[in-house]
């Protein structure tokens, strides 16, 4: 099993305590004292946890991880380059993430709390009947607990009444007896004999009336043990109805959070409440972990390669998965190290490949932005190149102005001979200050536009 937390007793003076497990941030470490989280304390290095204060002797102390998931470590868009570190590093958050559930969640089929269980006030159902001393009663159980006691209370109670009768009977007796006694003792001068005989009935008498009293003494005693019993006894299904409501509420807190397997994204939870943030299931369908974000749900966890991970399938690109996907893209797509295209790229906003140029074909041509004068670039950089479709002419910008780039007549076959070029100028130019020009023929300067010759160069027409 994958370690998610180290434990320590605290000894009153010892404030270094290492720890072994892997994390992606600093931040995604905890750390608690008897059960409280507490932020006093620094990290002396990457697996050392240095605190303020040394903890208590016998504090219970617990670091532990527990990763981020509101979101992905890195998130990848359309036509951005898909780095191994961020691949490695999503897989490693939903890793560590389910690792640290697969460690702390309440297994169905049984296992043991680390930590106490809080209910949060709802019923925890369906619990057996108790057999040792710290199982968590039933309400059944509790109930026959309380009417049994309640039983021996009342049979103690009647016993009660029964001998407080019996020493009220008896002290009615004792009275008679003494009066009796009493009688006696008048008659004895009339006779001896009658007289002892009546001495000993008030002795017997007196007897009788200080046992039945005993005997009220302890029917008294045992009314009061009884009654004791009987509120144990419900003190007792109190606690238990307590800790029963707490499991069950801890319980439902954990069913909420993790849904369980299903064949299909669930839209609600298992009690059918809305869905939470940071929501998990395992899809059967995909065999893949799944978070909810908020407002989709999202693959967390894929075991095995990266065939596993579902893509949908997206312009050209045909795979289903994420392996299929990048095979196609080293196979069939551009490569920016060198290649042959085998059509066109349209380029929505100015992206560009750095180091390489737009074919039309496999032997076909560069293709190059072309536009009119007026698209030309508002901050160029020398090196630019167009087609200048107001001027249609090829054009460059060498750092200060733009400037025609070959074209007109070469002559027959392979002959460079002629240049071409218009005889009528349009728009206001500078000669670049240094150079000369040449033109052929009659040259027309149209209205408003200005050719400059600045000093140290000179326009020649022939």
């Amino acid at each position: 099993m994958a370690v998610t937390q180290n434990t320590y007793t605290g000894n009153g003076s010892t404030v270094l305590y290492s720890f072994t497990f892997p994390y992606l941030e600093e931040s995604d470490i905890k750390v608690s004292l008897n059960g409280t989280l507490t932020t006093a304390y620094t990290l002396a290095n990457a697996t050392t946890v240095q605190f303020n204060t040394a903890p208590a002797n016998g504090a219970a102390v617990r670091i532990y991880r527990e990763t981020a998931v509101e979101d992905l470590q890195a998130t990848f868009f359309s036509g951005s380059a898909i780095r191994a570190q961020d691949l490695n590093d999503n897989f490693l958050q939903s890793n560590y993430s389910n690792q640290e559930v697969k460690d702390r969640f309440l297994d169905r089929t049984g296992g043991t709390l680390t930590g106490t269980l809080n209910a949060g006030g709802f019923k925890i159902t369906n619990v057996g009947t108790p057999t040792d001393n710290a199982d968590a009663s039933t309400k059944a159980y509790v109930d026959s607990t309380i009417g049994t006691a309640g039983s021996f209370a009342a049979q103690a109670g009647a016993s009660a009444a029964a001998a407080s009768t019996s020493a009220s009977n008896a002290s009615t007796s004792a009275t008679n007896s003494a009066n009796s006694a009493t009688s006696s003792a008048t008659s004895a001068a009339a006779s001896l004999a009658s007289q002892t005989a009546s001495a000993n009935s008030a002795s017997a008498s007196a007897t009788s009336a200080s046992n039945a009293s005993t005997s009220a003494s302890n029917a008294a005693t045992s009314a009061t043990n009884a009654a004791s019993s009987a509120t144990a006894s419900a003190n007792s299904a109190t606690s238990a109805a307590s800790s029963a409501a707490s499991a069950l509420a801890a319980f439902d807190s954990f069913d909420d959070r993790y849904l369980g397997a299903k064949a299909t994204d669930p839209s609600v939870d298992n009690d059918g409440d809305p869905l939470t943030a940071g929501d998990l299931y395992w899809n059967t369908t995909l065999s893949v972990m799944k978070v909810y974000t908020g407002s989709a749900w999202l693959i967390a966890y894929v075991p095995g390669a990266a065939a596993n991970i579902s893509f949908t399938p997206y312009g050209t690109v045909a795979s289903n998965n994420v392996q299929g996907a990048v095979q196609e893209l080293v196979d069939e797509k551009l490569n920016l190290t060198g290649g042959t295209m085998s059509g066109n790229i349209t380029f929505n906003g100015g992206q560009s490949f750095p180091n390489t140029v737009v074919l039309s074909g496999t032997n076909g041509s560069a293709v190059v932005p072309n536009g009119t004068t007026g698209q030309r670039d508002a901050s160029p950089a020398t090196g630019y190149f167009r087609y200048n479709t107001t001027l249609t002419q090829f054009e460059g910008y060498n750092g200060s102005a733009w400037g025609a780039i070959g074209g007109g007549a070469t002559g027959s076959g392979t002959d460079r001979w002629a240049v071409e070029h218009d005889n009528t100028i349009t728009q206001s130019y500078s000669i670049t200050a240094g150079k000369n020009v040449i033109s052929a023929g009659t040259m027309t300067i149209n209205n408003g536009v200005t050719v400059t010759v600045p000093s140290g160069s000179s326009w020649s027409i022939v």
